[in-house]
Formats: structure tokens, C-alpha cells, sequence
């Protein structure tokens, strides 16, 4: 079983602590130093707009300052990650911003026509698509925050959101998207039971047709082992975890030379604020996400002391 060195792991706190945005460093600090909670969030204030939702370039490849549902699902990933509780004002006013949002369209866009006006990934450039259904990719891990939070629902709407989420599960047919599962995911974390076996279930059905197993196709786009089973903890870990183990020596022997790992995709498009600024804070955060995948894993040599949450 391959560990990460001692030097290894400094290489990469170094980059973190030189490179990554403020607000990667703070969830460092928390899973690793004992940082605080507050820290991260105080951080992760500075993505929320006044009307409650979350742009300014929290997902590295959506520019805009304006809010959309996708950057606000990615700022509550980190306000879940370090736990944090209704009263904060982040999170109530993001809440009200999703519910505000589905009030008005009945589903939460993925791709807005704002995002063209700032440099994008081209996979986030509006084409005029509005007559889309009801999108499960935000919208499953959106519902999930209603459970996460469910003093901000309001009378019948999480009936509806159900109606959505499992009707889409059920008639995949073993077919779903990366991204979806990604989705899907993040609701059975905090969905009560029965609703979290059977989203499970259905997900470990999924999940091989998804996976990507062949490590010769990792250093591009795919659905990595370990991006769907992060931690021994992970709904589905039982069913990919030989690929999960090959994953985790992969990261450990394709770790850069400045201690980062490299986003597994790029911008064909807008190439100076790829290479400047998009691509240097995916290193952040995926450095701080290997790193926290392979302590979960028992995966860092013993001599490193880390002062980790459990």
C-alpha cells in the first residue's frame, strides 16, 4: 500500500499555504490544524451576494460575481463540510435564496444567460436552453440542504422536491451522469431514512456504469473512483473499492513537482484567465480535497503529525 512521504506532505501544505485562496486555506487549517469554523465561514461570506445566493467565482470556472444555484450549491459544500448551524446568516439568507429562486422558475437553472457575460469553461456557456424540466443536477443536492436545514421549508415544497429527485432515480435505467451522481450524493448524505437506503441502493446500481476504471484515462475528464467515494465512509465505497485503492496510489504517484495535483481538465476558451486564475485555485482546492481523501484513507505516512477532526 503506497503512503504519501512526510515530504510529500509539506510540499503540498506549502502550496496550499502560498497558493490557495484564503478561503481553501481556512478549510485546510480546519480539517488539519484545528482551525475554526468561523474562519472558513467569515471566508466564505465574501462569495454571497446581497440577495442571499453565491457567484464571484467560488466555482473557479463560473467567473461572474452574480449569484447562481450551482456557486451557491458549491459554497454550502463548504458550509456543511465544518458544520455549520442555521443561525448563521450565511446560511439562512442562501436557503432563502434557493427557495426564492424555485418559487420562480420551479427548478433551479444550472446554466444561466449571465454566465456568458464574464470568461467561463465552455461547458458553462448559455445557448438559450430554458425549457428544461426539472434540473437534479443541482437539484438533488439542493433538496439535501433542506434536510440539512428543515426549519427553512416552507408548507408542501419538500413533497414536491422528493416528487422530482426520486422519479428521475427511478426511470435511469443504470444510466446517469457524473455529475448527477455527484448530486445524488450529497442529498443521502443527510436525507433521513427510508429515503437515504433507497437513494443509496439505487446510486450503488449506478455507480459502475459511471466509474471510470482504467487509470490511463485519469489524467482526463472522467468520473475518478475517488471523487464518488472520498472517504471509507462513503455510500459507495463497498462496491468500488478496489478501483478506489488503484485511485488513491494514482494520486499519490501523480502528485506535482510544487506539491499540488492538477485540475484533469482545462478551458478551451479565455486561455490567460484559465491559466492565471481558474487553474491555480483548482490546485488549492484539490490539493486540500486529495489530502483530505488520503488521511481518510490511512494513506499519509505515520511520521506526519496531523492535528486532524475526527
Amino acid at each position: 500500500m503506497k503512503r504519501l512521504t512526510q515530504d510529500q506532505f509539506f510540499k503540498a501544505v506549502d502550496f496550499i499555504m502560498t497558493n490557495a485562496r484564503p478561503l481553501d486555506k481556512k478549510l485546510f487549517e480546519y480539517f488539519f490544524w484545528n482551525g475554526s469554523s468561523l474562519a472558513v465561514m467569515n471566508e466564505l461570506s465574501r462569495y454571497q451576494n446581497t440577495d442571499g445566493g453565491c457567484g464571484h467565482g467560488i466555482e473557479p470556472d463560473i467567473r461572474m460575481a452574480v449569484s447562481s444555484p450551482v456557486s451557491t450549491s458549491v459554497a454550502m459544500q463548504y458550509a456543511c463540510m465544518v458544520k455549520t448551524p442555521l443561525q448563521h446568516p450565511f446560511i439562512k439568507r442562501a436557503m432563502q435564496y434557493f427557495t426564492s429562486v424555485f418559487e420562480e422558475n420551479g427548478k433551479w437553472p444550472l446554466v444561466l444567460p449571465e454566465m456568458n457575460n464574464e470568461p467561463h469553461a465552455d461547458w458553462w456557456h448559455y445557448t438559450g436552453q430554458t425549457d428544461e424540466g426539472f434540473e437534479t443536477n443541482p437539484g438533488a443536492e439542493i433538496t439535501g440542504y433542506y434536510h440539512a436545514y428543515p426549519q427553512i421549508l416552507r408548507d408542501g415544497l419538500l413533497g414536491t422536491l422528493h416528487d422530482h429527485v426520486f422519479q428521475y432515480i427511478e426511470n435511469t435505467e443504470g444510466v446517469m451522469e457524473f455529475h448527477e451522481v455527484l448530486s445524488y450524493l450529497r442529498l443521502a448524505e443527510v436525507m433521513p431514512e427510508p429515503g437515504k437506503s433507497m437513494l443509496t441502493d439505487q446510486l450503488r446500481k449506478i455507480a459502475p456504469n459511471v466509474v471510470t476504471t482504467n487509470p490511463e484515462e485519469w489524467d482526463g475528464y472522467c468520473a475518478k473512483p475517488l471523487w464518488l467515494a472520498p472517504s471509507p465512509a462513503s455510500p459507495l465505497y463497498s462496491v468500488l473499492k478496489n478501483n478506489v485503492e488503484l485511485n488513491l496510489d494514482y494520486e499519490i504517484d501523480n502528485q506535482a513537482a510544487d506539491g499540488s495535483w492538477h485540475p484533469f481538465w482545462e478551458w478551451g476558451q479565455f486561455r490567460e484567465v484559465w491559466e492565471n486564475e481558474a487553474k491555480k485555485e483548482w490546485q488549492g482546492w484539490l490539493t486540500v480535497k486529495t489530502l483530505l481523501a488520503l488521511h481518510s484513507f490511512g494513506r499519509i505516512d505515520e511520521k506526519v503529525t496531523v492535528e486532524k477532526r475526527s
